[in-house]
C-alpha cells in the first residue's frame, strides 16, 4: 500500500519482511502475508526505457537512397556469421540512412531485424539486454554477470536469418562492456550463425575495431558520385529551382555532403514559398542564385564548414524574413545537451527576459522563431506525447557547429532557474516524473561541461542544488549508481567551495546517505547521517529543526539494521518534540506517529499500534474539508490507514472515492490515479474478491509498461500483487513466471543482497513450494 512521509522529498513504501529480517524498499504490497508489514519510505522510479525496433518510418520512398549501390550492395552480399560490418564517416554522410535501407530490405524479406542506439551506455546496455530476451534468454541467463556472453550465445543459436544494427556508435568504448570491442569480447562481437551485425561510427579507425572488422567508409558524395548529390538536392528542392547542370554545380560547390544538400534543397524550397514582393533583395531561389551566394563566403571549405555555411545562409534567410533572432535562438538551443529539449518550460517570454537580446521576443514572436527554424530542418518539432511537455529536437552535427561560451552560460542559468522554481516540483512527486526526466539529462550536461572556478559561491549553490535535484530524480528512476555518482562530485565540490559543513554540503551528504542505503550500504549511509547529525547537533538549539529529517532518515536505517528498539527510540523522541515544536496536526507529527505505530506492530504491541493508527486516523479526517487535488494523498493515508486497521470495507469505500475523484480531475494513465487503482485491488485481493483484482491489476500493469516499462518500481509492485492474485487463483505457472521476471529486473538493479532481491528470492521460492503442493484453498497466501 502506498504510503507518505513528511519530508521534503516526498514518499512511497516498503515492506518489511520477518522471515529475510529485512526491509524491502520500493511499493511492494503482499497482502494477506503474516510475514509483511508494510512501511512507508522513498518511492524509485524505472531504469530507462528502450526499443529496438528499427525506425522504418524515417525511410521517405519519394527520397530515395542515393549513391550508395555499391556499399549497400557489398552489404547485402556479406555471408552470414562473418565479421563485424562498420560504416564509417563524417557526420552527416548518411550512414544511418544506408544502414536503414540495408533493414527495410532485409525485414521485406522476413529477416529479423534489430536496432540499437549506442548514443549513452545505459540505454546501449537495456537494449542490448532486450536483445538478448527476444532472442530468447531466460531470466535467469541475464542475472548472472555474463550478460555479454548470453547474448551472443543466443543470437549464434538462432535459426533463421538476422541483422543487428548499432546506429551512432561515435564513442566506441561503450561497446567494450566487460570485455574489449577490438578484441572480439565486448558488448558488440563479429555476427555469429545466421546474422549480420553494421555499425554506425565516426570512428573509423582499423585498430579501433579489431581484425575481425570488415570497415565500409563513407565518403562525401564528390567525383563520379557528383549526378548522386545533385540528385539529393534536386530531391529537396522545388521543380524551378534551376538545371541538372546547376544543381551539379552547387552540389559540388557543398561539398556533396548529403545532409548539407538536404538543407540547401529545403532552403531553395522555402524561398520558393515566400511570395516575391516579400522577399528581401537577392535572396537566393534557384540552383545558381544559392551557388553565387555560397561563393561571396570563404574559398576552399570542406565539407564540415560547408555544412556550417549551409546553416548560415539558412539562418541568414530567416532574418531576412523578420526573424531576426533566429541565429541567437538556435545558439542558446545548441547549448543545452543531446538530447529532448522541454522548451515549453525553458525557452520562455519569462525565462528570457533576462538573456539579452532575447528578452525582446514576446510568446507569438517566440513561437514564430522556433517554426521558423524548424521549417528550415535546424531544429525537429515533434507533436508533443500524451500527458508530456512538448520537446523539441536538434540533429548533433547542428549543436556542434552552432554552440558558443556565451549561450553556454546563458542556458545553463535557465536550467537553473527552471529547475528551482515551484511549478517544476520535485522528482519524487509523480505528477513531475515526465518534466524531471526530459530536465534531468540536461542539468547533468550543464554541470559537467561549466567551468565551476568562474561562478559566484552564491550562484554555485544555485547549481549545486539544481543539480541535486537531478541527482534525486536518477534515485527515483532507479538508476542508484548514477545518483551516487553525482551526489559524490556534488558534495566534493561543495567541501571545496564552501566547506564540509555548510548548510548546502550536509543537505547532500544526507541524499548521499540515502542513496547509499538504497544501495544496501547501510553502514555507510549510517555514518553519514551522523556524521551530518553531530555538525548540525553543533550548531545549538536553534538548530534543532535541522536535525529532524537527520534523524528521521537515520531511524529508518537503523531499523533496516535490525536495530528495531534503536529506531524504535529515536522515533519516540523525534515525536515528542515535533509535538513540542510543530503541534499534534502537523504532517510531520502525523506521518513520525504512524512510524512508531507500525513498530510497535512489528514488536507484537498490537493493541498500542492500534489505539495510535486510530488517533492518526481521527485527526486526519478532521482536517479533510475538500476533494481538491491537494486533499488526495490525506484521504489515500485515511485509506491506508483503515487497511492497516483491518476495516476492509470502509477501506475499499475511501480508495473507491478518491479513485473516482483522479480519474475525473487527472485522468485514467495518471501515475497517482494507477497507484490508487492499485491499492484498490489490494483491498479486493484481501476480501477475497480475487476476479475484480486480477481484471484491476491486470489494467494497470498494462498501463504502467506501456507508459514507464516493465521494470519501474510502481510497475513492480503492480506485477508482484498481480503474482500473489495469480498464486490464490491456482495459476501458479504465470504466477512463478512473475516472480521470476521481477526478481531479474531486482538484480540487474540493485545487486543480489540489496533487501528488494531478497525478498523477491523470497516469493520466488515460495511460489515454487506451493506449486509442488496441493493447493489448500484460493485465499492469497
Amino acid at each position: 500500500m502506498g504510503g507518505e512521509y513528511g519530508d521534503a522529498d516526498g514518499a512511497g513504501t516498503r515492506v518489511y519482511n520477518r522471515l529475510t529480517d529485512s526491509t524491502v524498499h520500493g511499493t511492494v504490497v503482499q497482502a494477506g502475508r503474516a510475514d509483511i508489514v508494510m512501511r512507508a519510505t522513498d518511492s524509485v522510479e524505472p531504469a530507462v526505457p528502450v526499443t529496438v525496433t528499427p525506425p522504418l518510418g524515417l525511410r521517405d520512398a519519394r527520397r530515395p537512397l542515393r549513391g550508395r549501390a555499391d556499399v549497400l550492395a557489398r552489404l547485402e552480399a556479406a555471408p552470414a556469421g562473418e565479421r563485424l560490418q562498420v560504416l564509417s564517416g563524417l557526420g552527416g554522410c548518411g550512414k544511418t540512412s544506408l544502414a536503414l535501407e540495408l533493414a527495410a530490405r532485409r525485414t521485406a524479406t522476413g529477416c529479423r531485424v534489430w536496432w540499437v542506439e549506442a548514443r549513452n551506455g545505459p540505454a546501449l546496455e537495456a537494449a542490448l539486454r532486450a536483445v538478448a530476451r527476444q532472442a530468447g534468454a531466460a531470466p535467469e541467463e541475464l542475472e548472472r554477470g555474463d550478460t555479454a556472453d548470453v547474448l551472443w550465445s543466443r543470437l549464434a543459436r538462432l535459426d533463421g536469418p538476422w541483422l543487428l544494427v548499432v546506429d551512432n556508435a561515435d564513442d566506441p568504448a561503450l561497446l567494450d562492456g566487460p570485455g574489449a570491442l577490438s578484441a572480439g569480447t565486448g558488448w558488440i562481437r563479429p555476427a555469429v550463425g545466421t546474422g549480420t551485425v553494421l555499425v554506425t561510427t565516426r570512428e573509423g579507425t582499423a585498430a579501433t575495431w579489431g581484425p575481425a572488422a570488415r570497415l565500409h567508409p563513407l565518403r562525401p558524395l564528390t567525383g563520379e558520385r557528383a549526378e548522386d548529390a545533385a540528385r539529393i538536392l534536386r530531391d529537396h528542392a522545388p521543380d524551378g529551382a534551376g538545371t541538372e547542370a546547376e544543381a551539379l554545380a552547387l552540389a559540388a560547390r557543398l561539398g556533396g555532403l548529403p545532409l548539407a544538400l538536404r538543407l540547401a534543397g529545403t532552403y531553395l524550397t522555402e524561398a520558393a514559398r515566400t511570395p516575391a514582393p516579400f522577399r528581401a533583395p537577392g535572396t537566393p531561389t534557384g540552383y545558381a542564385d544559392y551557388q553565387r551566394a555560397w561563393e561571396a563566403g570563404p574559398q576552399g571549405l570542406d565539407p564540415e564548414h560547408a555544412l556550417s555555411r549551409t546553416w548560415a545562409m539558412s539562418l541568414d534567410l530567416l532574418e531576412q524574413r523578420g526573424h531576426s533572432h533566429a541565429r541567437r535562438l538556435l545558439e542558446l538551443i545548441a547549448s543545452f545537451a543531446d538530447a529532448d529539449l522541454p522548451y515549453a518550460l525553458l525557452l520562455t517570454p519569462d525565462r528570457l527576459a533576462a538573456t539579452g537580446p532575447l528578452a525582446a521576443l514576446d510568446g507569438p514572436a517566440l513561437w514564430q522563431h522556433l517554426t521558423a527554424l524548424a521549417a528550415f530542418g535546424l531544429i525537429d518539432l515533434p507533436d508533443p506525447a500524451p500527458d508530456s511537455p512538448p520537446v523539441l529536437r536538434m540533429h548533433p552535427l547542428v549543436r556542434d557547429a552552432s554552440r558558443t561560451a556565451e549561450a553556454g552560460a546563458t542556458a545553463l542559468s535557465l536550467l537553473v532557474a527552471a529547475a528551482l522554481a515551484e511549478e517544476t516540483g520535485i522528482p519524487e512527486r509523480a505528477e513531475f516524473w515526465r518534466l524531471w526526466r526530459l530536465l534531468a539529462p540536461h542539468i547533468l550536461d550543464g554541470f559537467h561541461r561549466v567551468d565551476t572556478e568562474t561562478l559566484t559561491d552564491e550562484y554555485l549553490l544555485d547549481l549545486t542544488e539544481a543539480v541535486n535535484l537531478a541527482a534525486r530524480y536518477l534515485r527515483v528512476g532507479g538508476l542508484l549508481t548514477q545518483a551516487r555518482a553525482e551526489f559524490e562530485a556534488i558534495l566534493a565540490l561543495e567541501c571545496e567551495r564552501v566547506g564540509d559543513t555548510h548548510s548546502g554540503a550536509l543537505v547532500t551528504r544526507s541524499r548521499l546517505a540515502r542513496v547509499l542505503s538504497d544501495l544496501g550500504e547501510f553502514d555507510a549511509a549510517r555514518a553519514e547521517l551522523e556524521w551530518v547529525l553531530a555538525v548540525q547537533r553543533g550548531l545549538g538549539d536553534g538548530a534543532q529543526l535541522l536535525t529532524l529529517n537527520t534523524r528521521r532518515s537515520l531511524a529508518r536505517v537503523l531499523l533496516v539494521m535490525g536495530e528495531a528498539d534503536a529506531s524504535r527510540a529515536e522515533f519516540e523522541a523525534l515525536l515528542a518534540l515535533l509535538r513540542d515544536e510543530l503541534g499534534d496536526d502537523a504532517t510531520a507529527t502525523l506521518d513520525t506517529r504512524r512510524e512508531v505505530a507500525l513498530i510497535l506492530h512489528d514488536q507484537g504491541e498490537l493493541e498500542g499500534a492500534r489505539a495510535e493508527f486510530e488517533a492518526v486516523l481521527d485527526i486526519r479526517r478532521s482536517h479533510l474539508d475538500d476533494d481538491s487535488p491537494t486533499a488526495f494523498s490525506t484521504r489515500v493515508a485515511i485509506a491506508q490507514l483503515l487497511y492497516d486497521l483491518g476495516e476492509m470495507e470502509e477501506a475499499r469505500e475511501e480508495f473507491a472515492t478518491v479513485l473516482a475523484l483522479q480519474r475525473a480531475q487527472m485522468g485514467e494513465t495518471h501515475a497517482e490515479t494507477l497507484v490508487t487503482r492499485h491499492n484498490l485491488a489490494v483491498v479486493f485481493l484481501t476480501m477475497g474478491e480475487l476476479e475484480v483484482a486480477r481484471a484491476q491489476l491486470e489494467t494497470v500493469v498494462a498501463l504502467e509498461r506501456e507508459q514507464w516499462g516493465e521494470a519501474h518500481p510502481v510497475c513492480l509492485t503492480a506485477r508482484h500483487t498481480l503474482a500473489l492474485t495469480l498464486l490464490g487463483l491456482g495459476e501458479r505457472e504465470a504466477a512463478i513466471a512473475e516472480y521470476e521476471a521481477i526478481l531479474a529486473i531486482q538484480r540487474e538493479r540493485l545487486g543480489e543482497n540489496h533487501p528488494d532481491t531478497l525478498a523477491a528470492r523470497q516469493d520466488l521460492v515460495e511460489a515454487r513450494d506451493q506449486a509442488t503442493a496441493e493447493p489448500e484453498s484460493a485465499e492469497p497466501s
